[in-house]
């Protein structure tokens, strides 16, 4: 996706394209001089969009003058304002997996190439932090249906049905509306007994017993709007929330969400008189929003390609058969 950005006031703000380079669940990094602002630290690669210059062209234009390769593909994560006290960069941040060259210092930068898990553990410019989450985010975000019973036995049964099998796509909202709160509790453990590998995001007002198990929680539409603050255990800790229009988006936002669900974007039968988005509706609102946006209702895998040509950054559903 391409943004113009005639209409920002370039006397005040520093517009900035970011590439964010995955190579084999790497990620490639740069180090600042010295003597730059933020100096010493890692940074994402990437440049100053000119005036009149669309992102997506100042992108590829400062990765090939930077790193000597021609990128494909770039897709849209979100886009980061931070103020520092000298100046304000507004960051409109890319992932990058298929690219022609070998990346190479072209400007006596030292570049390096850093498993994901260990972006955690580095130092960059402050403006930066989110991508580092961002970077974790997976294409494909899983969400339970209301499959809970006394043994448990529906768990494994929907496991297999959703193909969840590559770690990276390994990231399960267990939603569970009908759940007690003990209830909730065993299948949070029992899900992570089954499979170690995923990453488990609760509910919002889940006991705080499940917090040794999960990666984060999702809050729903309400409870989103009703927060005037989040707060994180520690920085790999993630926060989820449902939105459906321009005002949750915003809000999100401004809490600091790291990822959104928007929908309902095709009919389901999950949501039947539900307000339907369609792709048109759903693009319209993605591109309005600051933190990293998933497609939910009525979604398939193979919806990806359709849900990031209109803005958002990958896919979340109930039924990934």
């Amino acid at each position: 996706m391409s943004y113009h950005l005639n209409s920002l006031n370039k006397n005040k703000i520093v517009v900035v394209a970011v590439g964010l380079i995955i190579k084999d669940g790497q990620a490639l990094l740069a180090k600042r001089a010295e003597h730059q602002h933020q100096g010493g630290r890692f940074e994402f690669p990437g440049g100053k969009v000119a005036a009149g210059e669309l992102v997506t062209v100042a992108l590829a234009r400062e990765l090939y003058e930077e790193l000597g390769i021609h990128i494909h593909h770039p897709q849209f994560i979100q886009r980061l304002t931070y103020h520092y006290p000298e100046k304000t960069v507004r960051l409109h941040v890319y992932r990058i997996e298929s690219f022609e060259g070998e990346p190479v210092g072209r400007e006596g930068q030292p570049l390096h190439w850093v498993s994901l898990p260990q972006l955690f553990e580095l130092n960059f410019p402050d403006a930066n932090c989110p991508i580092v989450r961002a970077a974790q985010l997976p294409q494909r975000y899983s969400v339970t249906t209301n499959l809970i019973t006394t043994e448990h036995d529906a768990l494994p049964a929907w496991l297999a049905e959703q193909s969840i099998e590559k770690e990276t796509d390994a990231w399960v909202y267990v939603r569970l509306p009908n759940a007690s709160s003990t209830v909730y509790e065993t299948a949070i453990k029992h899900l992570s007994m089954l499979r170690p590998d995923l990453h488990l995001i609760a509910v919002w007002d889940a006991p705080e017993s499940v917090n040794e198990f999960i990666r984060g929680r999702h809050l729903t539409h309400n409870a989103l709007l009703a927060q005037t603050d989040l707060t994180r255990p520690s920085e790999q800790y993630f926060w989820f929330a449902a939105c459906h229009d321009e005002i949750s988006l915003a809000h999100a936002a401004r809490l600091g969400v790291d990822a959104v669900t928007l929908g309902t974007v095709l009919e389901t039968p999950t949501h039947p008189d539900g307000k339907i988005l369609g792709w048109d509706g759903f693009a319209q609102l993605a591109k309005s929003s600051d933190v990293p946006v998933y497609a939910l209702g009525g979604m398939q895998p193979k919806d990806l390609t359709e849900a990031q040509a209109n803005g958002g950054f990958g896919v979340a559903g109930m039924r990934f058969i």
